[in-house]
């Protein structure tokens, strides 16, 4: 942990036990994370219809394939696991070259 985090839960931790956090406004009030805060307003809609739809973004799809072959990968013996890693680096060559060539189209 990083030393401004280890400082930064003391101060959280000594404030809580003196109860300086309590009887705030909102508390125990579940928080409305529905909106991003970080998507300009003109753009929360479309966000919101395409995620209702069960669209993803493609690097959101792609960070959760990666995810899964990790654990795919972690569970396997260590003798599978050098052959099937050896396959999805082909794997990946192939793909950054289709993608290279479709760049070049």
């Amino acid at each position: 942990m990083h030393w401004a985090d280890i400082i930064a839960e003391q101060r959280v931790n000594e404030a809580a036990r003196k109860g300086e956090l309590s009887g705030l406004d909102g508390e125990g009030v579940p928080l409305d994370l529905s909106e991003d805060p970080l998507v300009p307003p003109e753009l929360r809609a479309i966000h919101r219809v395409l995620k209702n739809a069960g669209y993803s973004p493609p690097e959101i799809a792609a960070m959760k394939a990666i995810a899964d072959l990790e654990k795919e990968l972690a569970s396997l013996p260590d003798n599978e696991r050098v052959a099937k890693a050896k396959v999805l680096l082909t794997k990946i060559a192939m793909l950054r070259e289709a993608r290279e060539i479709a760049k070049g189209d």
